[in-house]
């Protein structure tokens, strides 16, 4: 997977999960797609995948001038952002960005949209929380694990997406 993230922290995360992905898949290659093993292993990888999106934008987004924040300012954003549970959803991470400023949200936007297939992209997105969120309410997500990492290379494009939006 090219990777397109100056955020060292972000990228790393991006790595080891494309990593484990690739374990994942040579295990289950080697037992077989029916093997018992194989729907424990995709909802571990939909858990992986989901946050390690949610960090990667999370981190991008409270990394941005780190350098020239206050104390205070740097307490506050991991507090109420950096810390705090929140699907990555599309419309959590354009209100997130509305948050600091309306101007990144529509950038962000505008560097989605601007993709070779934002609607893919957004679908998986989606796709991958909502993956997370039967999960993580009891239920069986239906996705297979080669969809989980078709849908977590498509999220890394957004991911890339908010660092265009706010760093240029």
């Amino acid at each position: 997977m090219e990777l397109n993230i100056s955020n060292d922290s972000v990228a790393e995360r991006i790595e080891s999960c494309v990593d484990e992905f690739h374990k994942i898949g040579s295990i289950i290659s080697g037992m077989g797609s029916m093997s018992h093993p194989v729907p424990y292993l995709t909802r571990y990888s939909i858990i992986r995948a989901c946050g390690t999106i949610e960090y990667g934008y999370k981190t991008i987004i409270s990394d941005v001038n780190q350098d020239s924040q206050t104390e205070q300012i740097k307490n506050f954003i991991n507090k109420r952002f950096r810390n705090s549970s929140m699907n990555p959803s599309y419309e959590n991470i354009i209100s997130s960005l509305r948050g600091f400023d309306n101007n990144w949200a529509e950038k962000f936007k505008t560097e989605v949209n601007a993709l070779e297939y934002p609607t893919k992209v957004k679908s998986s997105l989606k796709s991958l929380n909502e993956a997370r969120n039967a999960f993580a309410h009891g239920g069986s997500p239906s996705t297979s694990f080669l969809n989980v990492e078709v849908y977590f290379g498509d999220c890394v494009k957004i991911l890339e997406s908010i660092e265009r939006a706010i760093l240029d």
